[in-house]
């Protein structure tokens, strides 16, 4: 089994970049967090979109990457380019959970989330499946659908933990 790029989605508080990083460290293979391709500095400034398809670009050419978060408007390429793509799509409640607990857990650091950004946040939660939202969980399998990329969908903490330990025991067999 030969999977050296590794896209995953889902919505915040999804547990994608807690899975990036243990990823990563398993496979030995660099993580990137889609947010920080997005803002210039986090949570207050953006960049330029040709900039942004610039640094995602770079990125997909590499042999070996694990790229995670919840965008889709501006990622086809990582998609398209994954050898699996890991869709974490967890209940309602433990999304809240999630990111109010972050928020709380966070709120002294510098350039973290406000309490403006935790609502929004969960808004976009709430939305998710709805089929207007730009980045949600219809965008998301189109995505999925139109590159017939292998994926994984995973809708549960027990899941999660199965599917890791899982594909690391496949891994290494």
């Amino acid at each position: 089994m030969s999977i050296n790029r590794i896209h995953i989605l889902g919505t915040p508080g999804s547990g994608k970049t807690f899975l990036a990083k243990k990823l990563s460290h398993a496979l030995r293979i660099k993580h990137y967090d889609l947010d920080d391709i997005f803002w210039k500095r986090k949570y207050n400034e953006k960049r330029k979109e040709n900039e942004r398809n610039k640094l995602l670009n770079k990125i997909c050419k590499g042999k070996r990457w694990i790229i995670e978060g919840a965008y889709s408007s501006w990622v086809e390429k990582s998609i398209k380019g994954s050898d699996l793509v890991i869709w974490i799509d967890m209940p309602f409640h433990t999304l809240m959970w999630r990111i109010f607990g972050r928020y709380f857990k966070r709120r002294k650091q510098k350039h973290q989330e406000n309490w403006k950004d935790i609502l929004a946040l969960a808004k976009y939660v709430r939305n998710y499946k709805r089929d207007n939202q730009p980045a949600g969980y219809y965008k998301h399998k189109e995505l999925i659908e139109k590159h017939k990329v292998d994926f994984v969908y995973i809708k549960s903490k027990k899941e999660l933990d199965g599917f890791f330990k899982d594909f690391l025991g496949k891994l290494t067999s």
